[in-house]
């Protein structure tokens, strides 16, 4: 957002991405569970978000993927 008011986190033991309030550090949502099919996670371990608001996720171990998350969809 470009008020920069979320932190997203990787929740790999959780196998989630945490949403946080920046200013407060509380969490406010998630999004993912575990699984193998889109929109899951078997370890993931890093979160990056782009200009477009798009967040990418990055997972290691089994899993080795890459996904993207569109805001709004």
């Amino acid at each position: 957002d470009p008020q920069q008011r979320y932190v997203f986190v990787a929740d790999g033991q959780d196998k989630k991405v945490l949403i946080l309030q920046r200013d407060t550090l509380a969490e406010i949502g998630s999004f993912g569970s575990g699984g193998r099919y889109p929109g899951q996670f078997l370890a993931v371990n890093s979160v990056a978000v782009d200009s477009m608001g798009n967040i990418y996720t990055g997972e290691h171990h089994h899993g080795k993927r890459v996904q993207k998350f569109v805001p709004g969809k």
